[in-house]
């Protein structure tokens, strides 16, 4: 009896983090969530590996996602939108775009009774994914159907995530990973240049039970794994893979969408959908883990601003291309065909272009001591940089790419000599040399204004090897790379290495990839080989690219190895960490009229991210800690599975 109550003690005190560090409760917000499919009721165009034929066949489904949080009667939302870009205006009017969207979906939100909610207050994003819809052109026409549907599934989503709003507690984490995007490789990335790792997972949970009420989560690396123009289809790529992983194990919605995008090239970018899958176990596992060591967001500010940017362009070709819009379409599929881009669907009248000058809002929202800030395209590594070292009392800044509208690739004027050096496509969709500073400036503005202390931004270089540009290129990754050790002491996971020719010396592997596997043991296998471009000559599989290791628990050094033809090495070196195997237990206690159960984690990580319960007679439940009633006549029983950080389930019965 005396351990029933201790249970049920405990069991009634505040829900604490997932490692127990701290007792005292935190601040309640409001948080809800929504789903809207935008799956194409017409053939769309996919964006982002040249002029698209029509397409029509979904691989995997197209959606809106939004997240709302209040305190009070302040309040915030973010949507994630399933397509190539998303511009704040259209030339079809201005009931169409992201600014459209935005106004909207305030004016239906303040409707609810919570408090105002303005434009200023929400930013919505592109995931960039390239087998989803172009929504600007460039690869194709911009059916006016599918755009009102999106306008539609948008505006729905931020309202149905106001509407849906509950008590929630959040909680915050980062992790760095410097693996999933391209820094030894030519993927369409600058090999030497130091990248933007940063993951960023914000959590909502209910403070009653502990269950998942949402999650938000920035990744910095493209979607450009399926190429929906040559394969004909549409996908989300890796975010839909994610958060798909993630909505199954931890119940809830689960948004996911891209941080810094400029050169954030994966190793295995093109190369299809086994390998997006392959990468999606990383970086599901990369989101788990950070949830595990989440802090809870202790501030109650809420709020947004935003302030206009003017940037005077200098790429007559894409000003030109937004003119072009304007003509009849039997003439613009004439020109596409001549020169292999679509004329642009941006509004080119005030307040989005006046003459050659691009006008954008520029979105800045803060959730207790987080900086969420729209990008207007595909920012390089050194603006989150410059905006992080200005800023003080900032938690975390995100970069919200393709946020609000989409300029392209920007960075800091200094790099664009650059961008030719690297023979990439960052000039050529890249609107001024100058949008970068123009950017950086503008939203340090609105941190200030959001309450952060702010200096004056230093948009300088990240640590740079530039002589991996002539060294032959070589990354490896485990998926997932942290795992329990299960029945029989092993955890086996999935590594690959992944190799490019130097850029200049064209010269291929000569022979297969030396793995040193950090337990003693070796090993050689095949590689996959990379390039700038779907298809490029050379790409794919030479001999067995993926396999599998087993590893005992413990933390392991793995390092891959490769010689080119020229006798240059190439090297790269990451974690593989096993825990000892999860099992699950129940804690119960009787409470009036019912039964009071607790998940427990013994081995794993230690944490419990998700539980979720199956009753004798017929009830379920997700949480951490539930209280059931049994039907009468039923005898008490219960099924338990959960869910650690490592991303690992285990399933236990009472009694």
């Amino acid at each position: 009896m005396r351990r029933l109550a201790a249970v049920a003690l405990a069991m009634a005190l505040p829900w604490a983090s997932p490692t127990g560090a701290h007792a005292s409760r935190p601040p309640l917000f409001a948080v809800g969530a929504a789903v809207r499919s935008i799956n194409p009721p017409v053939p769309v165009f996919a964006g982002g590996f040249g002029l698209s034929p029509p397409v029509t066949k979904v691989r995997d489904p197209l959606q809106v996602r939004a997240f709302y949080v209040r305190h009070g009667h302040d309040a915030v939302a973010l949507a994630v939108v399933d397509s190539q870009a998303y511009f704040s205006g259209y030339q079809e009017g201005p009931r169409f775009g992201i600014t459209a969207d935005r106004r909207e979906a305030a004016r239906r939100i303040s409707a609810l009774g919570h408090g105002r909610v303005g434009p200023e207050d929400i930013i919505v994003q592109a995931t960039h994914s390239h087998a989803a819809a172009t929504l600007e052109g460039i690869w194709g026409p911009v059916p006016l159907r599918y755009l009102r549907l999106v306008h539609r599934q948008v505006v729905g989503a931020l309202a149905q995530a106001a509407r849906s709003a509950r008590p929630a507690e959040l909680r915050w984490a980062t992790i760095s990973d410097p693996n999933i995007a391209g820094e030894n490789i030519d993927q369409d990335s600058y090999e030497g240049w130091t990248n933007d790792t940063q993951i960023s997972a914000l959590w909502a949970v209910d403070p009653r039970d502990g269950s998942t009420i949402a999650t938000f989560d920035s990744v910095p690396v493209h979607g450009a794994h399926i190429c929906g123009a040559c394969d004909r289809i549409l996908s989300a790529d890796y975010f839909g893979a994610v958060r798909a992983r993630l909505d199954r194990a931890l119940g809830g919605v689960n948004v996911v969408g891209p941080a810094t995008l400029g050169r954030e090239e994966s190793p295995v970018e093109t190369t299809g959908a086994d390998n997006m899958e392959w990468l999606s176990g990383i970086i599901t596992s990369d989101v788990e883990q950070a949830l595990a060591r989440s802090t809870p967001v202790t501030s109650t500010r809420v709020g947004g601003t935003e302030r206009m940017v003017h940037i005077p362009a200098a790429n007559a070709a894409l000003l030109a291309l937004n003119d072009a819009w304007a003509l009849p379409a039997p003439v613009k599929e004439a020109e596409a065909k001549q020169t292999g881009i679509y004329p642009i669907d941006r509004a080119n009248t005030p307040p989005y272009r006046t003459g050659d000058v691009l006008g954008t809002w520029l979105t800045a929202l803060r959730i207790g001591d987080l900086a969420f800030v729209s990008m207007p395209g595909e920012p390089f590594p050194e603006i989150r940089a410059a905006l992080a070292s200005a800023t003080s009392g900032a938690a975390a800044i995100v970069a919200l790419s393709k946020g609000q509208d989409d300029f392209g690739y920007f960075y800091p004027a200094w790099v664009e000599p650059f961008t030719a050096a690297y023979g990439s496509d960052h000039l050529l969709f890249n609107v001024a040399p100058q949008a970068g500073d123009q950017i950086v400036a503008a939203q340090e503005a609105n941190l200030g204004r959001l309450g952060f202390q702010t200096d004056v931004p230093l948009e300088t270089p990240l640590p740079t090897r530039v002589e991996q540009k002539v060294r032959p290129g070589l990354q490896a990754m485990a998926s997932p790379p942290v795992g329990d050790a299960g029945r029989r002491g092993r955890f086996r996971t999935t590594l690959q290495a992944i190799f490019s020719p130097a850029s200049i010396l064209d010269r291929q592997a000569a022979g297969p990839v030396r793995w040193d596997f950090g337990d003693g043991t070796h090993g050689m296998s095949g590689y996959l080989q990379v390039g700038q471009d779907y298809g490029q000559t050379g790409q794919g599989e030479h001999g067995v690219a993926r396999f599998t290791h087993a590893y005992r628990p413990g933390a392991y050094r793995v390092t891959a190895r490769a010689v080119d033809s020229g006798g240059t090495p190439s090297s790269w070196s990451f974690e593989v960490r096993v825990y000892p195997r999860l099992r699950a237990r129940i804690a119960v206690a009787r409470t009036g009229g019912g039964y009071a159960f607790a998940a427990r984690a013994v081995g794993g990580d230690g944490t419990v991210l998700a539980g979720h319960w199956r009753f004798a007679g017929g009830g379920t439940a997700s949480g951490v800690r539930v209280v059931h009633r049994f039907p009468p006549g039923v005898t008490p029983a219960a099924r338990l599975v959960i869910v650690d950080g490592t991303g690992t389930r285990a399933s236990t019965s009472w009694p």
